[in-house]
C-alpha cells in the first residue's frame, strides 16, 4: 500500500511538472505566422460543378488558359485548402501554377471554405460517392472546361478515391445507395485521365499500417475496440450523420497560441504527420483552414480495415483492394517511411497491383503522412519529384 501511494504520488509531481513546462511554453510561444501574398501574380477563380445526384462542387482554380489541368483532391477530415496553405514554401497549388499548370483545388461534398464551400444533398455520403459522384463530375468538368485530360493529385482519401474511380464505382442517382462496379465503365474513366498521383493513399492495409497504426493495432483489444466503434457510428448515422472536424479549425483560429501549440505536440497533429519535420506555423495553418467535415458512413468504411485489411465499398460487395488490376492509367504512389497508411501497402497493393504500363513508387525518409504535402523540404525533395513525372507522362502520351 505504501509503495502504491508513493508511485500515486510521484506521477501526480511528475503530471503537475508536465502542466507547468507546458504553460510556460504556451506563455512564451510566439503567434503564428501567415503569408498573405503566397499567390501573388496568380490569377485565382471560383469554378462551379454540380454532381449527378444534386451536390454543388465549388473549386478554386489558378488559371493558366491552355496549360495542362491537375485535380487536387484532399483526404479524410480535409479540404482542398491542405494544398494550398497561406505558406508558399508549402504550397503544391501554387508551386503547380508557376510552373504553368492549371491547377483545381478541389473539396468533396460538404466540405471547404467560403466561397469554395460545396453543398451536399444529404450526410449519409460513403466514401462510394465520393468516387461515383464527385470524382465523376470533376473530370468531366475540367475535361470539358479545358478540352483536356487532367491529372488527378490525391492526398490519402483524395487517392483512393481516385483508386476507387478508376475501378468503375457507380451508384444510383439521388440518395445512390445501390452501389456496382462496371468493367467497360472502369476503361472509359482510365481513358478520362491523363495520370494519378497517389500520396499517403493505401490501397488496403494487407502489410498492416505504419507509424501510431502499428502500434494501436497490437494492443489486445483492437479489434474489439475497432467493432464497438463500429456500431457506435451506425447510431450515429441514424442521427447526427455529420460529424464536424471544422470545429478544431475554429478553435485555432479563435486561439492562434493555443493552434499553434496543438500543431506541435497535439494528438491530432501527431497523428497527422511528423512534428519534426513540419514547421508549427505551417502546422497551425493546417488545423485552422484544412479541418472539415466527413459523415459517420465515410468513417464506418475507414475504421472497418481495423477489421479487414482489404478496402471494400460500404455495402462490402466490392473489394477495391483486389480490384486495383482494373487501373491502366499512369500512376505515380507517393509515401514516407513514418506515414501511417504504411509504405508497404502503397507498393505492393498499389504500385505492384495495378495493370498501368506507366507507373512509379516513391518512399520519402522521415516523412509522416501529411507532411508528405507541407512538410518543411517538400518544395526541395517532393514537389520537383511530382512535377518530373507529370512532365514525363505528359511526354509520353
Amino acid at each position: 500500500m505504501k509503495g502504491g501511494r508513493s508511485l500515486k504520488r510521484g506521477l501526480l509531481l511528475l503530471g503537475c511538472a508536465a502542466g507547468a513546462m507546458g504553460l510556460r511554453s504556451f506563455a512564451s510561444m510566439s503567434l503564428p505566422e501567415e503569408e498573405s501574398d503566397f499567390a501573388a501574380g496568380l490569377e485565382a477563380r471560383l469554378e462551379t460543378f454540380n454532381t449527378r445526384d444534386g451536390a454543388v462542387l465549388r473549386l478554386k482554380r489558378y488559371v493558366k488558359e491552355g496549360g495542362q489541368p491537375v485535380i487536387l483532391a484532399h483526404g479524410f477530415t480535409g479540404n482542398g485548402l491542405e494544398f494550398d496553405l497561406p505558406h508558399r514554401r508549402q504550397n503544391l497549388a501554387v508551386f503547380l501554377a508557376e510552373n504553368g499548370y492549371d491547377v483545381w483545388i478541389s473539396s468533396f461534398r460538404g466540405c471547404g471554405r467560403h466561397p469554395y464551400r460545396c453543398e451536399a444533398p444529404h450526410w449519409r455520403h460513403s466514401v462510394d460517392h465520393l468516387a461515383a459522384f464527385d470524382a465523376e463530375a470533376l473530370v468531366r468538368g475540367v475535361g470539358e472546361a479545358t478540352g483536356m485530360k487532367p491529372f488527378w493529385i490525391g492526398h490519402s482519401m483524395g487517392g483512393m478515391v481516385l483508386y476507387m474511380y478508376l475501378q468503375g464505382a457507380s451508384m444510383n442517382d439521388g440518395c445512390g445507395d445501390a452501389f456496382s462496379t462496371d468493367a467497360d465503365l472502369a476503361a472509359e474513366r482510365n481513358r478520362s485521365l491523363l495520370g494519378g498521383i497517389a500520396i499517403g493513399s493505401p490501397p488496403g492495409l494487407r502489410q498492416g499500417g505504419g507509424d501510431w497504426i502499428a502500434l494501436l493495432s497490437r494492443l489486445p483489444a483492437f479489434r474489439a475496440d475497432a467493432r464497438a466503434l463500429v456500431r457506435y457510428l451506425e447510431r450515429v448515422d441514424r442521427s447526427s450523420p455529420c460529424i464536424d472536424f471544422g470545429r478544431l479549425g475554429a478553435l485555432c483560429a479563435a486561439n492562434p497560441r493555443l493552434g499553434k501549440l496543438l500543431a506541435t505536440r497535439g494528438p491530432v497533429a501527431r497523428a497527422l504527420y511528423n512534428v519534426k519535420n513540419v514547421d508549427p506555423d505551417v502546422g497551425y495553418s493546417l488545423l485552422k483552414w484544412a479541418s472539415d467535415k466527413v459523415t459517420a458512413r465515410m468513417t464506418i468504411q475507414i475504421v472497418r480495415l481495423g477489421l479487414d485489411p482489404d478496402f471494400r465499398s460500404y455495402d462490402g460487395s466490392w473489394n477495391y483492394t483486389a480490384g486495383m488490376r482494373r487501373i491502366t492509367v499512369p500512376l505515380f504512389f507517393v509515401t514516407g517511411t513514418r506515414d501511417f497508411a504504411g509504405a508497404e501497402n502503397l507498393r505492393l497493393q498499389g504500385y505492384e497491383a495495378v495493370s498501368s504500363a506507366i507507373r512509379e513508387y516513391r518512399c520519402y525518409p522521415d516523412y509522416g503522412h501529411t507532411d508528405l504535402v507541407m512538410g518543411k523540404r517538400v518544395r526541395e525533395e517532393v514537389y520537383p519529384e511530382i512535377l518530373e513525372w507529370m512532365r514525363r507522362v505528359e511526354k509520353s502520351s
